[in-house]
Formats: structure tokens, sequence, C-alpha cells
């Protein structure tokens, strides 16, 4: 019996494949959403936010694709292929937002500005319904704040005159616009519906 026992083959033990990081995938993925959120909220236009704020998050976020990259040539070394190119999609990201971080920072912003306001679009909807009926035309600035030489906010323009070149729009509105962030030089506009625009202000 013992000696069938000992002639009985053996199975080879196999070393069960390692995990991914999971604060590796919740940091590559919590900056972008991060980002968004932080513009969507009170503090996006923040001059504290803007300047310490995005910058950290973003250097977290390179921190994350240099693990990501020892991630993924460790995984090479144990021949864990699949593990290898998913620690490869970060760097990766990293590389190509690195082309234009500015255009990145944008896009975050745009988005959280307009989960903003899809969120408080009942709000603004209830202003501007409240506004004298006698009113015309309807053109209100919804200021967000910003730095003292730049800011951002939300344009209701009934006429959509806000979009046209300059020098194209009537005399009611340039009365009515004198009274807001739109006399200001050089501001501009992003459709979104309904009559509202994200605008920014250079002042």
């Amino acid at each position: 019996m013992t000696g069938a026992e000992n002639s009985a083959p053996s199975i080879p033990a196999t070393a069960a494949p390692s995990r991914f990081p999971i604060w590796l995938a919740a940091i590559g993925l919590g900056v972008p959403l991060a980002l968004i959120l932080f513009a969507a909220s009170p503090l996006g236009p923040d001059f504290i936010y803007v300047m310490v704020g995005i910058p950290a998050l973003l250097f977290m976020w390179a921190i994350a694709g240099a693990g990501a990259v020892v991630v993924s040539v460790r995984s090479a070394m144990r021949k864990e292929w699949r593990r290898c190119l998913i620690a490869l999609v970060l760097p990766i990201v990293l590389l190509v937002v690195a082309l234009d971080p500015f255009r990145f920072v944008r896009s975050c912003n745009y988005i959280g500005d307009v989960v903003h306001f899809i969120v408080s679009k009942p709000y603004y909807d209830r202003e501007i319904a409240a506004l004298p009926s006698d009113q015309r035309p309807r053109l209100v600035v919804f200021d967000w704040g910003g730095m003292a030489w730049a800011s951002s906010g939300l344009v209701y323009d009934e006429t959509d005159q806000v979009s046209l070149p300059k020098g194209r729009q009537s005399a009611d509105w340039l009365a009515a616009a004198s009274h807001s962030e739109l006399s200001c030089e050089g501001y501009g506009v992003q459709p979104l519906w309904d009559h509202y625009y994200l605008a920014s202000f250079p002042c």
C-alpha cells in the first residue's frame, strides 16, 4: 500500500495569478471623476482649487501611472499578459493627456458644467418664469464666480443673439446686456439647449 501510494503521480502546484491592485484602478478612474464632480460643484471656480487642487489631482494621477508601469513590468516578467495589458491602459491614457493637459482639464470642466446645469435647470427655469412679462428680450446671466480677471456662468437668451458675431445683436439686446457680464469684451459662449449657454467672461 505504501509503495503504491508513493508511486502515485504528484500534481504540480500552480501559482495563483496575482490580483490587480484595487488602489491603482481607484485612482486611475477616480481622478477624472473627481475633476468632473469638483467642476460641477461650487468649488469648481474657486481660486485655491484651480491653482492647487487641480495640479494635486493630476500629480496623484501621474503617480498612479508610474505605479501602473511597475505593475505592468512585473506582470510581463511573470507572463501574466492580461494583467500586463490592463496595467498599461493608464500610462497610455496619461501619455495622451500629457500632449495637451489643459484641453483635458477643460473637457472635465465642461462635463462638470453640463452636470451642474442639468441638476440646477429646474431652479433656472423658475427664475426665468418669474421675470416680469414686459422684460423683453429675456436675457439673464447667472454668475458662477471665478477669478478676479475671469469668471464663468450661465446665460439664458430667448433670442439666441448671444451666439451671434459681434455687431449682429439688436439695440434692445445690447441695452439688456450692458447691465451684465456680457458687457465684457471677448466673452465666449457654448450652446446647451432651451436657449441656455455656458459662458466665460474675461472680467
